[in-house]
């Protein structure tokens, strides 16, 4: 997977006894039987016998294996305070399929520093968003309308569960939503606990144009997001509808227009209502799902009327072939009689010949 596999695999972590009891998988020589209807990735988290080294990203972020399960984590290194500990612990106790985890993280300081140094482990997605679109754009391969749809749910789905905790995400790109190749799976990472550190470094890649009214941290992640699923869809990077950083409304609908002629209906319809401009108009994350409900409602009304509609032209087409089948049986029992007519008529014929000549033979006898 990675040409530095090898060379990594002999750099061993610090001791897994290290790992914080925040989240505290028993590590052991072997990894232990998995239980009856275990989550997979609950099972490897807990069952694992160490953590091998495999590539550093940068000099602060490095993959590692879960060994002996093929199965990869990021580990972040850094420092941070113990407000930031206390977030990233409460993470490590999040479950939500669409939300990318953080697992747990050890303690890396020198007990003689003065300043405490933490490896924060969290899955690894190698694809992104951004990605996605380069691979996909080279053969022209849109992305199929459900998996649009799915995408649009899930995230959704992910963001409404962080907003009803009070937090917005609020740093939204093409690099931080990924497509999770072993779930089927759009995915986002929450970067929170780390915005008061660099704030600076903590914005939505696609700003809407609020005008002056009140932003609202929510909405604006829902017009990110809605951008997002947009250069997917259209497999084109949505930066071109700014310029130096101003929305370009004509572009934007440009792009809109576009999208109706690929996803008519329902994905149109969502999206224009996630990049709406008028932020008053412009759902949050929990006016959003009564939109996403509303569309569902209609999607299935749709398909019990498709539904009705096949069961209708079944029933025609079985009376058609019903009448069919009487009318030709009526022909065959027609043209059988015919049959059996044409056949009486005939003898009837032959014998009145047969009567006439033995009467012509009588006539001729006695004249004689």
């Amino acid at each position: 997977m990675y040409p530095e596999y090898y060379i990594g695999q002999q750099k061993q972590t610090q001791p897994i006894n290290k790992i914080t009891s925040s989240y505290n998988p028993v590590v052991q020589d072997v990894p232990r039987q998995r239980l009856p209807n275990e989550n997979p990735k609950d099972y490897m988290l807990s069952a694992y016998t160490s953590l091998i080294h495999v590539i550093d990203i940068t000099s602060t972020s490095a993959i590692y294996r879960v060994d002996p399960f093929a199965k990869y984590l990021c580990c972040w290194t850094n420092i941070i305070s113990q407000a930031e500990i206390s977030a990233i612990q409460e993470r490590t106790k999040w479950k939500h399929p669409n939300l990318v985890c953080f697992l747990f993280y050890q303690d890396a300081s020198d007990k003689y520093a003065q300043t405490r140094e933490f490896r924060i482990y969290y899955e690894y997605l190698p694809l992104d968003v951004k990605q996605l679109i380069e691979k996909r754009s080279q053969t022209s391969e849109y992305v199929p309308e459900e998996e649009i749809w799915k995408m649009i749910s899930g995230l959704s789905d992910a963001l409404l569960f962080l907003q009803k905790k009070g937090i917005s995400h609020s740093a939204l790109t093409l690099e931080s939503i990924y497509f999770d190749e072993e779930y089927l799976l759009y995915r986002v990472q929450d970067v929170s606990p780390f915005r008061a550190k660099a704030p600076h470094l903590f914005s939505n890649e696609f700003q809407p144009p609020e005008n002056g009214q009140k932003s609202n941290k929510f909405k604006n992640d829902v017009f990110g997001v809605g951008m997002i699923v947009l250069s997917l869809a259209l497999l084109t990077d949505c930066r071109d509808t700014y310029n130096q950083g101003v929305l370009q409304f004509d572009r934007l609908e440009d792009n809109l227009q576009k999208l109706r002629k690929l996803y008519p209906g329902r994905v149109e319809n969502v999206l224009r209502a996630m990049v709406d401009l008028d932020n008053e108009r412009r759902p949050d994350w929990i006016e959003f799902q009564q939109i996403l409900q509303q569309h569902k409602e209609k999607q299935v009304g749709l398909s019990e009327q498709q539904s009705n509609i096949v069961l209708q032209i079944e029933k025609q087409k079985c009376k058609g072939n019903t009448d069919v089948n009487i009318n030709n049986q009526e022909n065959v029992e027609m043209k059988m009689n015919s049959q059996k007519g044409d056949g009486l008529d005939q003898k009837l014929i032959n014998l009145n010949k047969r009567i006439q000549e033995t009467l012509s033979k009588s006539l001729s006898k006695n004249l004689r």
